[in-house]
């Protein structure tokens, strides 16, 4: 274990340090470093293929440090090959208060650099970090930031399961729509916090890729439009899925038009979901499309706060037999919650009937133009928790 704190060096290890010198330590297995603010660059590439033990790796507040690893002197044995392994036993990665990181490293070999057994990452505060792995076009000395979004189709964590991205307040996407086979396959808690310039959460291409997501909580993220995006067009060649979500939690996202844009109409299924807030989305005006809202058998908690939706479930498009009515029913719901919602009108703003079984506690507060919901209860609310206040 190797912890250094509050050391004014600009050097952990001297560049000219022997692969031999180095070898000592191979059996590393926790490197923290936090408050050496001189440094500016961590490791070689030649270094850090020692570390083959390295399980928690984590620095904080190194105000000065624009990389972690240099990886331009790539040997030859390593050219070769297109995929690149750092850390192989590498399960926690925290980068925290790192005012001036571009990126974990640059990639001028257009490799793709897999973290195999990476189980937790965390970034934080990292104002001027844009994308994970830079990749830099050559002009003359200058470097060139060629890609906007955090993780491309050249990094790939096919083991990560939790990942928390807060006050990247550089960062344009996450990710985009191609990326490795093998990357975050397992991905379950993904929690994006302080994203200024985030626009969404999952580009179209990517819903099949992180189906197996449990758990997503998205706050304070200024100008982000959309949580899911769904394009009809990929219709055709879109294989059924289903995802596994269970807890969707957003707050504080003033611009915030679409939870799902667009209505997967069955191409994508979220009947997984147990739990659902909302709080402090002005711009969104309805949560569901009708396709998501007939389809969940588990929601047990729906708490929607502060909010400026209109209906609860967006009305089917045209082209849908607007003279039936629509069916919906929430076997599992023990709780709605419906708090300061001024423009909330109804539940849906089309003929429906709703069967809610389990429902015992519905809140109702200042929804001053709310005229249907109380009276779309197929169910007596028991043990008896109701209240209404206008």
């Amino acid at each position: 274990k190797l912890h250094l704190s509050s050391l004014n060096v600009t050097r952990v290890w001297h560049n000219q340090l022997s692969n031999v010198s180095f070898c000592t330590h191979e059996k590393l297995t926790t490197l923290k470093i936090e408050g050496c603010g001189n440094i500016k660059y961590l490791l070689s590439f030649s270094m850090a293929k020692y570390l083959v033990h390295l399980k928690y790796f984590e620095i904080t507040a190194c105000n000065c440090l624009r990389e972690i690893i240099l990886l331009e002197e790539i040997e030859e044995e390593t050219q070769a090959t297109m995929t690149l392994s750092l850390f192989p036993q590498l399960k926690s990665l925290e980068l925290k208060d790192l005012q001036h990181l571009s990126g974990f490293c640059s990639n001028s070999q257009n490799k793709v650099i897999e973290f195999p057994f990476m189980k937790s990452m965390t970034i934080y505060n990292c104002p001027k970090l844009e994308g994970f792995i830079c990749r830099f076009t050559r002009e003359g000395n200058r470097r060139i930031s060629s890609q906007g979004d955090l993780f491309d189709n050249k990094v790939a964590f096919p083991s990560l399961e939790e990942m928390s991205i807060c006050y990247l307040r550089k960062m344009k996407m996450i990710w985009r729509n191609s990326l490795p086979p093998n990357s975050f396959p397992k991905l379950q808690q993904l929690r994006v916090e302080g994203c200024d310039k985030l626009l969404t959460i999952f580009p179209s291409n990517t819903l099949t890729t992180f189906q197996g997501l449990h758990r997503l909580t998205v706050n304070t993220c200024g100008s982000l439009q959309q949580v899911f995006e769904i394009m009809h067009e990929e219709k055709e060649t879109a294989l059924l899925a289903t995802a596994q979500l269970r807890e969707l939690h957003i707050g504080g996202l003033p611009k915030l038009k679409y939870i799902w844009k667009n209505d997967p109409k069955g191409i994508f299924s979220f009947k997984k979901i147990c739990a659902i807030s909302v709080l402090g989305c002005r711009s969104l005006k309805n949560v569901f499309p009708a396709s998501v809202a007939k389809d969940l058998p588990q929601l047990g908690y729906l708490a929607i706060s502060d909010c400026g939706v209109e209906e609860i479930v967006s009305k089917l498009e045209e082209g849908s037999d607007s003279e039936i009515a629509v069916n919906f029913k929430f076997d599992q719901l023990h709780a709605l919650m419906l708090w300061r919602l001024p423009e909330l009108k109804c539940f849906y703003p089309g003929k429906y009937t709703a069967k809610w079984p389990m429902l015992n506690k519905l809140e109702v507060i200042e929804c001053g133009k709310m005229k249907i919901l109380g009276t779309q209860l197929d169910s007596p609310i028991h043990p008896p928790h109701f209240l209404v206040e206008k």
